[in-house]
């Protein structure tokens, strides 16, 4: 009967609705921010009327380009409206499919065209569309990859450290981790050096002294290095504090510099080179610049114990796990370092690298 079908359109609306309110589930299908869209349901039916827009279309817009349909076959309509919701269930729930889409989502592709090429294509012919357009997307060869730098192409390092930490976790073996979009979305994610080499930046006395009082924490728990020459830094820096300059801090950040860094291996121009580079939300990042690398170490080491999201990549990066066995020394990032991670980088992102172009 009418009623019977009225309730059971009504049941499952929602059910819908529920499902598009989980959080994670939101996350990974929109960069709509959760308190932008207090119904969910509408998500699909802007799909159906095939938005492309990457936020919300104007007012009405959907349910002209819908009544239409809805006039003409109701069940029908509704019948789609199921199926799209099915298939979103269904890219969810699948490991491969959430990352990729996720990803391309969250760099800013179309849903709407997403969900046009799964309609059209073959599961096996649809992953290998997105493949593709993350490779378009990415735009980068092996080559490339090896010259990126942060002051040459800051956004294309952005890219390719957020596809990283997104793949690492994807590709993880008998693990149910899944990369959390909605985490990534609550953040503005920025480039992070894993190991300065200069405090230049730095004009204020209170950011002198906060540098000094992290920089001299650290010094304190070097094991095995030349107490003599560090008691004298600590000692130097411990006796600046009460007429601290600009002159004078410059001088004492050099020194803790060099002490932090292994003879000859940090030449000036590695500073800005990807293998220098890590991912991390800007609130963070503004917290820990300008620091020698066992410093942000410690800090990271802080964040992860207080639950803090951390994408992956940056975590193991300063728990030395790209590093091989026989060049671990944790305190210091050293040009072996710097050489291990590139590897790993360039191994993670090679399904999505470009051929390289001959001359």
């Amino acid at each position: 009967t009418p009623a019977e079908y009225g309730a059971e359109i009504a049941a499952q609306w929602d059910v819908i609705e529920r499902d598009l309110r989980e959080p994670e589930r939101w996350a990974f299908l929109t960069n709509t921010r959760e308190e932008d869209q207090p119904t969910r349901i509408e998500l699909l039916f802007d799909l159906l009327a095939g938005s492309t827009a990457v936020g919300k279309p104007p007012r009405y817009q959907t349910f002209e380009a819908l009544r239409p349909s809805i006039q003409s076959d109701r069940k029908g309509f509704w019948g789609t409206v199921l199926d799209l919701h099915a298939l979103i269930l269904e890219w969810h729930e699948d490991r491969d499919l959430h990352h990729k889409v996720g990803y391309l989502i969250s760099e800013g592709a179309s849903l709407t065209a997403l969900v046009a090429d799964a309609k059209k294509s073959r599961r096996s012919a649809f992953q290998a569309q997105l493949d593709a357009s993350i490779s378009k997307r990415l735009n980068l060869q092996r080559s490339a990859v090896v010259e990126l730098s942060y002051e040459d192409s800051p956004e294309h390092c952005l890219r390719l450290l957020r596809l990283m930490n997104v793949e690492s976790v994807r590709r993880l073996k008998h693990s149910g981790e899944r990369y959390s979009f909605r985490a990534h979305k609550r953040e503005k994610w920025s480039l992070e050096h894993i190991h300065a080499q200069h405090a230049d930046g730095l004009t204020k006395r209170e950011q002198w002294e906060e540098w000094l009082r992290q920089h001299r924490a650290a010094l304190g728990a070097l094991p095995g290095v030349a107490v003599a020459g560090r008691d004298a830094l600590v000692a130097r820096i411990d006796a600046s504090f009460d007429d601290l300059n600009r002159q004078t801090f410059l001088a004492l950040s050099q020194q803790v510099v060099e002490f932090f860094t292994l003879a000859g291996d940090a030449p000036a121009d590695a500073l800005h080179e990807i293998s220098n580079l890590a991912l991390l939300s800007s609130g963070a990042n503004s917290a820990l610049g300008n620091a020698v690398f066992e410093v942000k170490r410690r800090r990271i080491l802080e964040l992860d114990r207080a639950g803090a999201f951390l994408p992956i990549c940056t975590r193991r990066v300063f728990l030395k796990y790209y590093t091989a066995a026989d060049a671990q020394q944790v305190h210091f990032w050293s040009a072996q370092d710097r050489a291990d991670y590139l590897d790993a980088m360039l191994d993670v992102v090679k399904p999505y690298l470009t051929p390289e172009t001959t001359s």
